[in-house]
Order: structure tokens, then sequence, then C-alpha cells
């Protein structure tokens, strides 16, 4: 997307209202950009020690952790964001918790079930205490692709046209969790990072993304993808900022190392 998409017809008023806000969000974007370009320092030394001297394997670097009962909801977004220090089991199940208020605040003649949102038993989150935690602490929107109104809707213009640019995509596919994303110097595979398999991460060739998700289409996978949350209130897009948008998720030790991949282990269409 090269030029700004027209913001429809509305009154005077609301159209410096929308600059503003457009103002603002691009402000803040350009400078989460920069940040996002800054080296890490903090890779693993095991990593550090050898990124000059033999190849790098995905798995030598990419977090991912083993399934524990039904916590894949917490695996799946420590694996989207890359950090096993975010997201404990004390604040998603606060998360839960308020969200089990709110809809009881609602319908105040029923009882909610507050297993709705999580379990502490097993470890289940709803996707809404995902969506919540990411926007509380990267302020990063999960949107589901298949709710998208196709023909009307500005975030679905902006995610199907650049789909292949996307960084991340996270996954609720037969009641488990898991993402698929790309990294910042091996820019043409996706890999699959499933707790279910946490010492091999498949890849998706870039340039078959759209083929990976008519699979999951297909296959009762419902598709949600990570932008900055900035783009829920903008009405034009610059093409400067669409990385940005599409790259939400904060820099991680994997960006900073070019993985070798193996073809041997691309994803099977089946």
């Amino acid at each position: 997307m090269n030029s700004d998409v027209p913001v429809p017809n509305v009154s005077s008023i609301d159209v410096i209202i929308k600059e503003e806000t457009n103002k603002k969000c691009k402000d803040h974007l350009r400078c989460t950009n920069n940040k996002r370009r800054k080296t890490s320092i903090n890779i693993n030394n095991n990593i550090h020690n050898n990124i000059y001297n033999d190849d790098i394997h995905p798995e030598d670097a990419i977090v991912c952790e083993e399934q524990q009962l039904l916590f894949c909801g917490r695996h799946a977004l420590r694996a989207l964001v890359q950090n096993l220090d975010k997201f404990d089991d004390s604040s998603l199940i606060s998360i839960g918790q308020e969200l089990a208020t709110q809809e009881l605040l609602i319908h105040e003649q029923e009882r909610i079930n507050q297993d709705i949102y999580y379990s502490i038993e097993d470890g289940f989150y709803h996707i809404e205490v995902m969506q919540n935690a990411l926007r509380q602490e990267f302020n990063i929107e999960l949107i589901q692709l298949q709710a998208l109104n196709r023909t009307a809707h500005f975030i679905y213009e902006v995610i199907i046209n650049h789909i292949h640019d996307v960084q991340a995509f996270f996954i609720h596919k037969g009641n488990h969790y898991f993402c698929v994303r790309r990294f910042d110097n091996t820019v043409d595979y996706f890999f699959i990072i499933d707790s279910l398999s946490p010492n091999m991460h498949k890849t998706i060739p870039r340039n078959r993304i759209l083929d990976y998700i008519e699979y999951l289409s297909k296959n009762d996978g419902l598709i949600y993808i990570p932008v900055s949350a900035h783009l829920l209130q903008m009405h034009s897009i610059p093409s400067d900022l669409l990385h940005s948008v599409l790259h939400p998720l904060p820099t991680c030790d994997a960006d900073q190392v070019v993985f070798t991949v193996n073809e041997r282990t691309n994803f099977t269409f089946s």
C-alpha cells in the first residue's frame, strides 16, 4: 500500500479528531520502529560464541516450552514474544478473573462460570485472556482473520494486502494454541513454534503462507494476526509505517541470527 487509504465522508470535526489520532499513532509507531531496529546485546552466550563459526539451527535459539497439561496458551504467548519471563499464570488468571467480572456485570441475572476464561487445574486460557494479555503488556492486538469484514474493513485490507509481510500468526486449532512467526534475519521462512514439538520447528516458505492459511481454514484452525494496537485507531497508514504495524513483536535473540534452514523441515500440506 503505497499511499494513504482515503478517509470516508465525515464531519469536519470528525476529520480533525481522526487526523490528530492518526498523527499520535504514527509518531508512536515511528519511535517503536526505530527501537526495533537497534541491535540487541543480549544474545544467548552459546549462540554468540558460535555465530561466526557454525550454522545456527532454529532449535538453538527459538524459545519454545514443552507442553504441560493444557498450558498451551501460556506456552504460545511466550513463544510469540520469545520471552519466558512474560505471562506467568498469576497474571493470566487475574486477566481471566477481570473478564469474568465484566461479564457478570453485563449479565446481572446470570451466574458466570469463571472456567469459561481460565482453569487453574489444567491451565486452560480463553483466547480473550491472551488478547488482553498482549494488549496490556505490549500494546499488541490479536486480530482474528476470519472475523474481519472482507469488503469494507480497513484493517482487513491492510493485513490481506500484505499477508506475506506479517510477522506472525497466533493459531487455535483443535483446542490447542501455537504460533507461527518469522525472525528478522531469516525473513523468507515462517517457523511453527509448538509446545507439542519443542525440539523441531517445521518451516513454511514465505511464498507459501497463503497455502498454510488455506490449510488451517480447511482444518478448523482459527487464525489471529498480531498487529500494533494503533492500527485500530488509524484510518489511513503511510507505507513507511506498514512494517511497524505488521511487526509489533519485541526484538528477541532469534532475530539476531541467520538460521540454517533444512528444506526437509518444510511443513507438508496434507
